[in-house]
């Protein structure tokens, strides 16, 4: 399946499935034993710009969602912002904000996809 063929719904799945990952990849380390722990932060930060790849690629899909759903508009925005700033200023990754935004703002995040796909049907 190429890019271009990806509905909305495999966009959000992708991000569950990356949100299962970065769980994984953080276990039970604490904030102190992450900021410790390069090969944890590196893949936990993989899953945050893969995710905020996957938002990106459900606001262009589904640019409707702004109007119809601006919470979860704003999640994707949020996510999508974190993924550029990880990508650009990789060499000033703060591994606090890293952890911080795992335990706060993906749940977040998680619990605005199954409203995207509710609301994205209409736009597909």
């Amino acid at each position: 399946m190429t890019d271009k063929t990806r509905r909305v719904a495999d966009w959000v799945d992708d991000i569950r499935e990356t949100i299962r990952n970065v769980r994984s990849d953080i276990g039970t380390l604490t904030k102190s034993e992450f900021r410790e722990d390069g090969k944890s932060q590196r893949a936990v930060i993989k899953g945050l710009t893969d995710t905020g790849e996957a938002a990106n690629n459900i606001m262009k899909l589904a640019p409707g969602l702004r109007q119809s759903n601006p919470n979860a508009w704003q999640h994707l925005v949020d996510v999508y912002a974190m993924r550029i700033r990880l990508t650009h200023t990789y060499h000033r990754t703060n591994p606090n904000i890293v952890f911080d935004t795992v335990l706060n703002d993906l749940p977040a995040l998680e619990s605005q996809l199954d409203s995207i796909l509710t609301a994205c049907d209409d736009f597909e």
